[in-house]
């Protein structure tokens, strides 16, 4: 798999990615939906990192920025910090097992509601911290099929 196909996976996951961001959803599970642009990022930082490095990371937080329509620098923040820690550990995660790389998601996931959570509190915003950990599982959960795809393109380029 050359780099031009690999572009081409990156914008048609990109797609999808903001087609399930902007899925429409009701109740209290509005506050439950997986940030699917992060969960993009990690993934192509974490088999990619050659291509997809931190320029990556701050590119789709400001891209977030404008999705969520969120204060410019709010996600720019969050996916850098995530994409340090990424590529910090890249050499050691891209070989575990998709059980510890899913921990992993949970992991970062947590740590970035939580760093969102001390951001809004900062602005006087209200907090809630009820559903972080439910939110963590189920973006877990939706890590599954994207590691599967992102690392069969990965097998692919070798």
């Amino acid at each position: 798999m050359n780099r031009n196909s690999n572009f081409q996976s990156a914008l048609i996951m990109l797609l999808g990615a903001l087609i399930l961001q902007f899925m429409p959803m009701s109740g209290d599970w509005v506050f439950l939906k997986p940030n699917f642009l992060l969960l993009l990022t990690i993934a192509w930082m974490l088999y990619f990192p050659d291509q997809y490095g931190i320029e990556f990371a701050v590119i789709m937080g400001i891209f977030a920025d404008f999705v969520f329509v969120s204060t410019l620098g709010f996600h720019i923040l969050i996916f850098a910090i995530c994409g340090l820690i990424l590529i910090f550990f890249h050499r050691i995660v891209v070989y575990l097992q998709l059980i510890h790389r899913v921990t992993l998601v949970f992991l970062m996931i947590l740590l970035v509601e939580f760093m969102g959570l001390a951001i809004d509190s900062s602005f006087d915003k209200q907090l809630s911290i009820q559903d972080i950990v439910l939110l963590a599982i189920i973006s877990a959960i939706c890590w599954i099929p994207l590691d599967k795809f992102v690392g069969h393109c990965y097998s692919r380029q070798k």
